[in-house]
């Protein structure tokens, strides 16, 4: 009877948050949006400089003088940055238990949270804590944002992702039907099950979404969901056009972290921060191509603190306003890491980064029997590409892609670098887990370089109608008045 009850219990809420994400009064300006952001960002400074221990020595000064943290530094503060001074090695040691047997439910904590990783591509993996409020907040915001049809309407979601978690079971209910596919287990297993469940909503990585529509192609198993969603990794173009083909629907996208719900698509394709739910400021690489990387501060999260933290993302911002009217920042797409972006030298020794979307069409565009690729800059002056063709077209295949790069590093005034060509074949269907990463530096670069490499940093820069982010953290509100 408990268990009934607290399911109850837990639908009801996830009923409240959709409905607010959904039907509740939204800034309808980008000047709105910025004085709505301040109001929000004021109530949560004042409570998060009480609660989280390692923020006390800033609690009323302005956000800005607050300390901007990255993936390393955030980490070893792990137990001053959450409300319950969980130490690290106890929410690790417990999420990779979790991971390791497949069990949702060894994820949760005895303070009735619940611990996630992130996935490790890039660096240490990160730890992420969710209260069952903030997961059932989690909940009716993404359905309001992500279901075509609304709660009312019978849907049947299908999630590929590399570990299950609370999080996503919470989506299930009476008209929204679940399931949850294993990135660990074969492809051929997963379509067959994916053909019994019948989705009408599929999230996937892009590259997992891709193979199912390849395969659907040559042995057609009747799959035709409504609404696609790419999530978990880059969406490039080539497969974007694969998997519309087949499917004949657009391709949408989900920008997810382990540090928060980031974006989503709206109903015309266009990538929308959400930034209801955060404050981006920007890191800008290039102030002319507007990319940029965003530092976040999520002031919906009471248990751990996503206050300033920096991730390693290259953004790039569009540069025409969304048909849908929203304020919310709008994305021309989402480049990769900043891993991901290469660093070469003029003949003056003067760092230039090159980004990843330049290397990929590079690439790709040499030859039209390149199937895929991966390149890696191992060195600063060294780059390895692997390439899979067709046996027969391998040479034509490889010199043509050295030309393309070639011409690529000329462009950009740079020294070629020593270029090694290798024959490659992609992982295998075993490896489904695996995040795709077609470019990728694997040496460090220290982010001032890249930044001076880049041109200009302008930290926090103000569109039309935005305010500094110098928020004082002084207002009287409580966050649970708040949210």
């Amino acid at each position: 009877m408990a268990s009934s009850w607290s399911a109850g219990l837990d639908r009801l809420l996830i009923l409240w948050y959709y409905c607010r994400a959904r039907y509740g009064r939204r800034p309808r300006s980008q000047a709105q949006l910025r004085r709505w952001q301040q109001r929000r960002l004021r109530r949560y400074t004042r409570w998060a400089g009480r609660a989280f221990a390692f923020y006390r020595p800033w609690a009323g000064q302005l956000l800005n003088q607050w300390p901007v943290l990255e993936k390393s530094e955030y980490l070893a503060q792990f137990a001053g940055l959450n409300t319950h001074s969980l130490p690290l090695t106890e929410c690790l040691a417990v999420a990779r238990a979790a991971e390791a047997s497949r069990d949702v439910a060894a994820s949760q904590l005895p303070q009735g949270l619940s611990v996630g990783l992130s996935s490790g591509t890039a660096g240490p993996q990160g730890v992420f804590l969710v209260s069952r409020r903030e997961r059932l907040a989690w909940a009716g915001t993404m359905l309001a944002k992500a279901l075509p049809g609304g709660l009312w309407r019978p849907a049947r979601i299908a999630l590929f992702l590399r570990a299950n978690s609370p999080l996503y079971e919470t989506l299930g209910g009476r008209h929204i039907r679940f399931a949850y596919f294993d990135l660990t287990r074969p492809l051929a297993q997963l379509r067959q099950e994916l053909a019994a469940f019948a989705p009408t909503v599929l999230v996937a990585p892009a590259y997992v979404l891709r193979l199912l529509a390849e395969a659907e192609a040559c042995a057609p198993l009747g799959l035709a969901p409504t609404r696609i969603y790419s999530a978990a990794e880059v969406l490039e173009e080539e497969d974007r056009a694969a998997i519309e083909q087949v499917f004949r629907q657009p391709v949408l996208q989900i920008y997810q972290a382990a540090e928060g719900f980031l974006g989503i698509s709206c109903a015309h394709g266009r990538l929308h921060l959400n930034e209801e739910l955060l404050h981006v400021e920007r890191e800008y690489l290039v102030g002319s191509t507007g990319r940029f990387m965003p530092i976040i501060t999520d002031f919906h999260r009471a248990t751990q603190a996503i206050v300033r933290y920096r991730l390693n993302d290259v953004l790039i911002e569009a540069t025409e306003p969304c048909p849908c009217g929203s304020p919310c920042a709008t994305l021309a797409r989402v480049e990769g890491r900043g891993d991901d972006v290469f660093v070469l030298a003029t003949p003056a020794g003067q760092p230039v980064p090159i980004f990843p979307d330049f290397i990929r069409s590079a690439v790709l565009q040499s030859s039209p029997h390149i199937q895929d690729f991966r390149c890696t800059q191992t060195a600063p002056d060294a780059v390895t590409l692997r390439l899979h063709t067709p046996a027969a077209a391998a040479a034509t295949a490889s010199q043509h892609a050295s030309q393309g790069l070639a011409a690529l590093w000329a462009r950009w005034g740079v020294q070629a670098p020593q270029l090694t060509l290798e024959e490659w074949a992609p992982p295998s269907e075993e490896n489904l887990s695996l995040k795709r990463r077609r470019v990728q530096r694997t040496f460090p670069v220290a982010r001032a370089t890249l930044l001076a490499a880049a041109g200009e940093l302008l930290l926090g820069r103000p569109r039309a109608g935005d305010n500094a982010p110098g928020l004082r953290s002084g207002d009287a509100a409580d966050l649970n008045q708040s949210q």
